[in-house]
């Protein structure tokens, strides 16, 4: 019994410092930065007509790959601390870990209530995709965008797709989203970026066998 309660107790201290030492928050970034890729749209077109039919249609928040003549909706972007909003929108405690296997991120199912809550005051701005930072311990891991799963437009980089808002009756616990990069779909690619595993290697996901 004295050897039983002992290895309790070692057990309970080993997991609330690898917790202490394991902490992972999505942050939202508190103002909308420009990504490093192509040029600013009135940089790329010149001509005043097509310049207007574009704003009209997409607004300033793109830029454009002047080599393949095409726009980027969703590019790389730079961020740092200054640059977050001062609380994680997605705190350690509602991330549940990533199956790589499948790219998928699983939450608590909070977090898409906390999206779909956030949607009205997102839409007021048109914008595609919300830029998120991923944190490991404080530092910055990924960077990317929260998208709708039915939006058609593309990224360069991190993607999360969400998704519909389960039934507040629903008894469900956790959501999955697919989590990608670029228009790389193969199979465990994810597990090739070093510093993601690195952050989720101790809440890797295993596929079910059964």
């Amino acid at each position: 019994m004295r050897n039983t309660l002992l290895y309790f107790v070692l057990f309970f201290i080993i997991s609330c410092q690898n917790k202490k030492g394991d902490i992972i928050e999505i942050y939202l970034t508190n103002h909308r930065i420009e990504s490093y890729e192509g040029v600013p749209l009135r940089v790329a077109i010149k001509d005043s007509v097509i310049l207007r039919q574009v704003l009209e249609s997409w607004g300033e928040e793109i830029r454009i790959d002047t080599v393949n003549d095409k726009p980027i909706f969703m590019g790389h972007f730079q961020a740092e601390e200054k640059d977050l909003q001062k609380k994680p929108f997605i705190e350690d405690s509602e991330i549940i870990g990533l199956d790589f296997k499948n790219s998928r991120i699983h939450f608590k199912k909070s977090v898409t209530e906390k999206i779909y809550d956030s949607l009205p005051k997102w839409n007021k701005r048109k914008e595609f995709g919300k830029q998120f930072v991923l944190c490991h311990n404080g530092k910055i891991v990924i960077k990317g965008y929260l998208i709708n799963s039915y939006s058609s437009k593309w990224s360069s980089t991190y993607l999360i797709s969400y998704h519909a808002l389960p039934d507040k009756n629903d008894v469900i616990k956790q959501v999955s989203f697919p989590i990608n990069y670029g228009l790389n779909f193969e199979e465990n690619k994810l597990k090739k970026h070093e510093n993601l595993y690195g952050a989720f290697k101790n809440r890797e996901i295993l596929e079910n066998k059964n």
